[in-house]
């Protein structure tokens, strides 16, 4: 009996180490994960204007090269930050906004940067439930969502304090309920991310989501 029970324990570790795919789960690619119709998600984020207070970290490589920069847009319409300077960003969406401050960081690093941005007011906000985090970062456990349009994945990975020296990047699995208690998980390689600026990867995460970052096998 003792020897069944070890061997279960065995198979269920490495089940979980490796991320098994359970029979109510579903594998998606990144352009299929949505949350449900008519769930959070669906609003249409305003653009930035002059007064608005930002939260801006700036990952090159996997490393932090400004984390949680807190700025206001200028009456002119621009922000001030580290290294670059002055950028125009008022009167643009916020992914406008980013392009904008990763081709101005492009400039100083080899490697594309990867640009998050918040405002500061809504980081304030919990009504909008949170991601949980578990397996290779800094600091696993909850992340605040900030608004109804979610959180972007970078953002999850930033504010858990980064990925642990051992992260898998290539390999972090979302998991997600969907109508009928079923579930979808789909795959993301975080350094596609940044090398490729591959923006549809950098998935927006919603209320219940679970993100697993796995370790990397020595």
């Amino acid at each position: 009996m003792f020897g069944k029970f070890t061997v279960a324990a065995v198979l269920l570790t490495a089940c979980m180490l490796s991320g098994c795919v359970s029979p109510d789960t579903k594998e998606v690619s990144a352009k299929d994960f949505k949350p449900v119709p008519g769930s959070a998600g669906s609003e249409q984020i305003p653009d930035l204007v002059a007064g608005d207070a930002l939260e801006i970290s700036v990952e090159v490589d996997g490393n932090m090269e400004v984390a949680a920069y807190q700025t206001e847009i200028s009456s002119t319409g621009r922000v001030t930050l580290p290294l670059v300077g002055d950028v125009a960003i008022s009167g643009l969406s916020v992914e406008e906004a980013r392009s904008g401050i990763t081709a101005a960081y492009g400039k100083y690093f080899v490697s594309r940067p990867v640009i998050i941005i918040n405002r500061v007011n809504d980081l304030a906000s919990t009504e909008w439930g949170f991601v949980t985090v578990t397996g290779a970062v800094a600091q696993p456990g909850r992340v605040s969502i900030p608004s109804a349009q979610g959180i972007k994945l970078t953002a999850v990975i930033s504010r858990s304090g980064g990925f642990a020296p051992s992260a898998k990047k290539s390999d972090i699995r979302i998991t997600r309920k969907v109508e009928d208690g079923r579930k979808i998980r789909v795959t993301i390689n975080y350094n596609d991310i940044g090398q490729d600026g591959d923006a549809d990867s950098d998935i927006s995460l919603f209320q219940g989501d679970i993100v697993y970052v796995p370790q990397r096998i020595f």
